[in-house]
């Protein structure tokens, strides 16, 4: 936990610089009574407030419901020597997908006020939940290709030399396969992580490129396959060019895949900016599903269909759900049986001043 930053006096120089406002961490001065007496501006968003409209009020008594007595009680047991609140949890909810998990330290100042400290710990909770996700995942998923390797081992071995030479080939075949399903899966294992981390290089992003490229490969891998794909051309997204084609990567991949037995595969690539925010479509005329099942897309080895049907290790739209919200953005889906699929992608928009030409 950082040091608490005090709000500079009231005699400060007014050239001097003002970090309160500058820092990630939320900050607010309390009096003794609760009311607030300054709000840094990474509090009030967090609180989906604007600072002024805190100050003067005791608004935690609304925004921060789960920890307003505990706050009043810390307030009142400073007169006594009491040393506050310290990492106290709290979230935030303010609808779909944007609920906070927050950390909440309250300590003394001179003077009888008090200074209150929000850290968000979202993400933290998230890596958490997703390495306890995958912990249990992989040992469940695992047990299968490590199974058959054991198993066909000892049948090579109990033959000795006298082994037919057909049923070694079929059993190292087996044994390969297993290896191979088991380093296909660590290896997504691996990209579901790296896939939860901050964006490394942040610019523009031509989404329409990245579509047409993704398409090629997808068709140049199965040239049997007859195919409509349209991609419509200048749509760019602000983000992590090589993690944005991964994110791409798995829906076209998708959409490619649960086209299986469709005399063509019909997939769109569309959208528009709205605002800073551009809002892309990938639609198949795929399989679909039963929405009732919805929940459990982007969920990691909760698969909607067998291997049969062309099901993988069901880790491939839980990577892109988790890219989608490294960069502040999200994907939501609309299905149906035997018509087809839409994944609604939300990701920013470069700004005006860097747009590229449309």
């Amino acid at each position: 936990m950082p040091d608490a930053v005090s709000p500079p006096s009231p005699g400060a120089p007014t050239g001097a610089i003002d970090v309160f406002d500058h820092l990630v961490t939320g900050l607010a001065q309390l009096a003794p009574d609760g009311t607030w007496r300054r709000v840094n501006a990474a509090l009030a968003g967090w609180l989906d407030r604007r600072p002024d409209a805190l100050v003067g009020t005791a608004a935690h008594r609304q925004a921060l419901t789960p920890v307003a007595l505990q706050l009043d009680q810390a307030l009142a047991g400073f007169a006594d020597g009491g040393n506050g609140l310290h990492g106290i949890p709290v979230t935030i909810d303010r609808g779909e997908d944007r609920a906070r998990s927050l950390q909440v330290t309250l300590t003394p100042l001179p003077g009888g006020d008090a200074l209150l400290q929000v850290h968000d710990v979202t993400a933290l909770r998230a890596m958490e939940l997703l390495q306890e996700t995958l912990a249990f995942g992989i040992s469940h998923e695992l047990r299968a290709p490590v199974r058959t390797i054991e198993q066909f081992s000892r049948r090579l071995a109990a033959q000795g030399e006298d082994a037919d030479a057909v049923v070694v080939r079929d059993h190292v075949q087996r044994i390969r396969g297993a290896a191979t399903q088991a380093g296909g899966l660590i290896d997504a294992l691996l990209e579901t992580m790296r896939a939860a981390r901050p964006p490394r290089q942040l610019g523009p992003v031509d989404i329409s490129l990245l579509g047409d490229w993704i398409c090629a490969e997808l068709q140049d891998a199965d040239p049997g396959r007859a195919a409509q794909i349209h991609v419509a051309p200048g749509l760019w997204a602000w983000g992590d060019e090589h993690a944005l084609k991964q994110l791409l990567g798995k829906l076209l991949h998708n959409a490619w895949t649960f086209s299986a037995g469709r005399d063509i595969v019909r997939i769109d690539l569309e959208g528009e900016r709205v605002g800073d925010r551009l809002c892309l479509r990938v639609r198949d005329a795929g399989r679909g599903f039963d929405m009732r099942y919805a929940d459990r897309l982007f969920v990691p080895f909760r698969r909607l269909h067998g291997a049969d049907d062309g099901a993988g290790h069901g880790l491939g739209l839980a990577i892109a759900q988790r890219i989608a919200h490294a960069h502040g953005g999200r994907i939501r889906v609309e299905s149906a049986e035997d018509v087809g699929t839409t994944f609604h992608i939300d990701l920013p928009a470069p700004p005006a001043e860097d747009a590229s030409p449309q």
